[in-house]
C-alpha cells in the first residue's frame, strides 16, 4: 500500500539519499573494454578460423585511423570503435571474413580519404563499405538524403548488420561523448532513420532473425533507459556532488 503522509515520504527520501552515497556508482568511462585486447581477441578468431581478409583489415585501419580519437574526456583512440563492432559481429555468430573485415573498415572511407575502390580488399567488402559510407554534403544530411542512404543498406545483409552495431555501440557511448540535446536528436534519428532496418532486415535475411534480436534488445534497452533520464532534465549535477563524487 502507498503511503502519502509527508513524514514518510520525507523518510524514504532520506534512505533513498543514503543508499546512494553508501553504494556509489562507479565512474563512467569512455570504454568499455581495452582496445590492444579487442585487437588481440579478434586476431586470435581470424588466425583460428582463417579470416584472411579480417587478418588484413586489422593493421590496415588501425594504421588509418591512428591520429584520430573518439569523442569524450579520455581521447580514446578511435580503432577501439571498429574493434568493438568486430567484436560484437563475432560474439553474435557474425563470422564471415567479409562480414568482419567490412566492420573494422566501415569508418575508413567516411574519416580517411580512402575511396571504397582502393581498399585493398575484395569487391564484396569494398562493396560493404560502400554502402555504409555516408554523404556528408548538405543533400545527404537532409532527409531525403538519410532515406536513401539506409534503403541502400537495408538491401545488403552485411551492411544491415554492421550498420545495426555501429549505432548499437555509439548509442552504448554517447552519454561520455553528447550533451542532452545531442543525445536527443541522435535518439531521433536512431528511430526514425535505423530502427526500420530491424523490420528490413527480419522480412530480407531470416538467417540472421537471433542476431537482429539480440541487437535490437540492446539497442532500445539502452534507447528507452536514456529518454526516461532525458525526460527529466537531468544534469551532470544529479550524479556528482561539489566535491565531484557519485551520488
Amino acid at each position: 500500500m502507498l503511503n502519502s503522509h509527508p513524514e514518510s515520504q520525507k523518510s524514504a527520501k532520506a534512505v533513498n539519499t543514503y543508499t546512494y552515497r553508501r553504494f556509489p556508482l562507479r565512474p563512467i568511462s569512455d570504454r568499455l573494454f581495452d582496445e590492444k585486447r579487442l585487437y588481440q581477441e579478434i586476431e586470435t578468431y581470424a588466425l583460428q578460423h582463417h579470416l584472411i581478409q579480417a587478418m588484413a583489415a586489422l593493421p590496415y585501419a588501425t594504421e588509418l585511423h591512428k591520429h584520430q580519437t573518439r569523442r569524450g574526456v579520455e581521447k580514446v583512440p578511435y580503432i577501439y570503435h571498429p574493434l568493438l563492432v568486430a567484436r560484437h559481429a563475432i560474439a553474435l555468430g557474425l563470422d564471415r571474413d567479409e562480414l568482419v573485415c567490412a566492420a573494422l573498415l566501415h569508418d575508413v572511407c567516411e574519416d580517411c580519404y580512402v575511396s571504397p575502390d582502393e581498399l585493398p580488399f575484395n569487391p564484396e567488402v569494398q562493396e560493404t563499405v560502400r554502402l555504409l559510407t555516408r554523404d556528408f554534403s548538405e543533400r545527404g544530411r537532409s532527409d531525403a538524403g538519410k532515406e536513401a542512404y539506409y534503403s541502400r543498406i537495408s538491401q545488403n545483409a552485411p551492411a544491415t548488420l554492421i550498420k545495426l552495431l555501429d549505432r548499437c555501440n555509439n548509442i552504448s557511448s554517447m552519454v561520455t561523448a553528447f550533451a542532452p540535446n545531442r543525445m536527443q536528436k541522435y535518439i531521433e534519428d536512431t528511430e526514425i532513420f535505423v530502427y526500420p532496418l530491424f523490420e528490413a532486415g527480419e522480412e530480407r535475411f531470416p538467417e540472421y532473425q537471433e542476431q537482429l534480436f539480440i541487437i535490437r534488445y540492446h539497442m532500445s534497452s539502452v534507447i528507452d533507459s536514456l529518454k526516461r533520464l532525458l525526460s527529466r532534465n537531468m544534469t551532470d549535477s544529479y550524479y556528482y556532488d561539489k566535491k565531484g563524487a557519485t551520488v
